[in-house]
């Protein structure tokens, strides 16, 4: 399913995107956009994702416990 995103800018601020999305070797807006909104998921889904290593992890030990 694709989603159709519409977005409001400025005259000054269309006109500067357009020069980043140019300097920074894309062709259109639209491969800019979509770089941005690559790189966001990529950075929030890193975020998220638990980061679980074995020697950080507290082995379980039969110790008897007081009560």
């Amino acid at each position: 399913m694709v989603r159709e995103v519409r977005i409001k800018l400025n005259e000054r601020d269309y006109w500067d995107f357009l020069t980043e999305a140019v300097e920074n070797g894309h062709i259109s807006l639209e491969e800019q956009i979509l770089e941005i909104i690559n790189y966001y998921l990529i950075i929030q889904r890193k975020r998220f994702k638990p980061n679980f290593r074995k020697s950080a992890l507290k082995k379980l030990t039969d110790e008897k416990v007081g009560y």
